[in-house]
């Protein structure tokens, strides 16, 4: 493709797997927040004037994950620059999280969800103020995140006579909750917004987690999402079911997931290992949440990859939670120091480290594992 040309995209799906203009697009994503220390997304988001060594990080972070073999990048709450240099660098699709307030006590009410769609305009928004030429190369937007389940018990409580949808692009059936109508909306809203302004018409879907998987699912979606982690399946189910070729959990769980809707796909959104050091020490096969050593991230990370890649059933691909450490998880002044006992800091495969009056990054063993692992199973 020369310089004049702008490439298009489609994004479809068939039974099991996301496609771009018609060809099959296996998902080798990476979680991204550029929240390096004294940056906090939620305050960087909004901003279209981002220090010079902040946006120098952005680039070189992006061309990584670019030269590691990944063609896709999860974004939660990112600043405008973020798809700027996604841009120039070309070749990556964005898998976009919409955030959602996962612990609003009624996801029904009016207020909250005029609020929530406010919200989304302004991402999408953004996004097109950099692909002004219709280049967006979003192959989903993710209408939520691990909503609490208090949250959407507390919904489906307030709201026991509200059973269906019917949308502009999504009708369902009379089965649902209230909390999965509320997700119908929303994923109905992004489509007529995305189509009506900017003449795309988005896949959507919705990123569940381990527990509340009995109690919200969303098959009327595009495709189904799941953030999963091999370490909360042992943690979290009764009597886990074991996979049918590496005889693991973690695959156990990913067939299972997919077994439930069989022809609408399934994309793991998250999946990782943290390596903060003040957490209990588990090891293989299931490893732990936090204390594990860089070496067992790395090898835990890619025995999910062939649990994936051998199960019985097919995904559409999977999204390594994350690349940077989350120094910021617990504010701004939280964010100038690694916290030893946060296991939410420590799941980055790349660690920052300071460097003169600004900060680097360094690789862990994973970083090499994924690139070679990626290489030997890319579908193009």
């Amino acid at each position: 493709m020369n310089d004049t040309e702008i490439e298009k995209f489609n994004y479809t799906v068939n039974d099991n797997q996301i496609l771009v203009n018609g060809e099959i697009l296996d998902i080798r994503g990476v979680v991204y927040v550029p929240g390096y220390p004294g940056f906090v997304p939620w305050e960087i988001e909004q901003s279209i004037n981002l220090p010079e060594r902040l946006k120098t990080s952005i680039e070189n972070d992006i061309n990584q994950i670019k030269n590691l073999g990944a063609n896709t990048i999860r974004l939660w709450g990112a600043p405008e620059y973020c798809y700027t240099a996604i841009k120039d660098a070309q070749d990556i699709h964005i898998l976009q999280t919409l955030w959602i307030d996962g612990e609003q006590g009624d996801l029904l009410e009016t207020v909250f969800i005029e609020n929530t769609k406010e919200y989304f305009r302004t991402v999408i928004d953004r996004i097109y103020g950099v692909f002004s030429d219709g280049s967006a190369p979003i192959c989903g937007y993710i209408v939520g995140n691990e909503i609490n389940e208090a949250s959407i018990l507390n919904t489906n409580q307030y709201h026991p006579e509200i059973t269906s949808f019917s949308g502009n692009y999504i009708t369902t059936d009379s089965s649902l909750t209230a909390s999965e109508v509320f997700l119908a909306q929303l994923g109905d809203y992004v489509k007529s917004y995305v189509y009506d302004n900017y003449g795309d018409l988005p896949l959507v879907t919705y990123a569940n987690d381990i527990r509340t998987d009995e109690i919200i699912d969303t098959p009327f979606l595009d495709f189904r999402s799941h953030n999963a982690y091999s370490y909360a399946v042992a943690y979290y189910l009764e009597n886990p079911p074991f996979g049918s070729i590496t005889g693991t959990l973690f695959q156990g769980w990913i067939e299972y997931l997919k077994n439930k809707y069989p022809s609408v796909p399934l994309l793991i959104t998250e999946t990782g290992l943290s390596v903060t050091p003040n957490a209990t020490h588990i090891g293989p096969p299931n490893y732990g949440y936090g204390g594990n050593t860089e070496v067992e991230q790395g090898n835990g990370i890619i025995q999910n990859f062939e649990d994936i890649k051998t199960a019985e059933t097919s995904v559409a691909g999977v999204v390594i939670h994350e690349y940077l450490d989350s120094w910021w998880k617990f504010g701004f002044e939280d964010s100038f120091e690694h916290d030893p006992n946060d296991r939410e800091e420590w799941f980055g495969i790349v660690k920052i480290v300071s460097n003169n009056d600004w900060y680097t990054t360094i690789d862990r063993p994973i970083v090499g594992q994924l690139k070679t692992f990626w290489q030997q199973h890319i579908i193009e």
